[in-house]
């Protein structure tokens, strides 16, 4: 009984260890040094002033598996700045090539926007649901608002050209892929690494001497 004991307690010694392998890191990002980006241009979101209702989306993929803390995104208000604006961030699923359905909200309102031009800080979106992306599969960041605030998601800065989606009826429908710039977008998270072959090799054979140990015991 002693020497099941003690198989059991390195079986959990063992399980931490491949749990506690995750660290915090950047999932995907296209800021620049120092979280710079462009500061004069953007794409628009809620009134382009043409009539339309804007939504910007753009796209990333993980390189591996990863659980979701924040999403960072330059954001800048085009009109009578500073202004106190509403708008939702969404982190969507990818739907044949365009955002699909939706993973998490972010709700903002009464938000204050520095002036496009100007150096903003970044808006942070931060997880409640920590939802799990699984690498290689293609995901979507959504900024949509109302004809009533005119705001500029700023664009990237590093020559990323990673696919890009615009609505001109606040998302209902999608051009994509646009063809436009990506905006400036940081996903933060959680790195959740597979486990190495030899930690999976010693597991297994823990598993097997402690069934063999509860057998004899019997």
């Amino acid at each position: 009984m002693i020497h099941i004991k003690r198989n059991i307690v390195l079986a959990s010694v063992l399980a931490a260890a491949l749990a506690g392998g995750a660290s915090a890191d950047v999932i995907f990002t296209n800021f620049g040094a120092g979280m710079s980006y462009n500061t004069g241009l953007g794409n628009p979101v809620g009134n382009d002033f043409a009539g339309d209702n804007v939504a910007e989306a753009d796209s990333f993929i993980p390189t591996t598996n990863a659980r979701v803390q924040s999403l960072a995104l330059a954001l800048s208000c085009v009109v009578s700045c500073p202004a106190s604006d509403n708008f939702t961030i969404t982190l969507a699923a990818n739907n044949g090539g365009s955002p699909g359905a939706a993973i998490e909200n972010f709700v903002f309102t009464s938000t204050l926007l520095g002036s496009l031009g100007s150096n903003n800080a970044s808006i942070i979106a931060t997880s409640v649901l920590d939802p799990i992306l699984q690498h290689g599969t293609e995901y979507w960041v959504i900024v949509k608002s109302t004809p009533n605030y005119a705001i500029a998601w700023n664009l990237n800065s590093t020559g990323d050209m990673s696919p890009q989606a615009s609505s001109t009826d606040g998302g209902a429908t999608w051009l994509s892929p646009s063809g436009m710039t990506p905006s400036a977008l940081q996903v933060n998270g959680t790195l959740i690494p597979e486990p190495s072959a030899g930690l999976l090799l010693a597991s297994g054979l823990l598993g097997l001497a402690i069934l063999r140990r509860l057998r004899s015991a019997c």
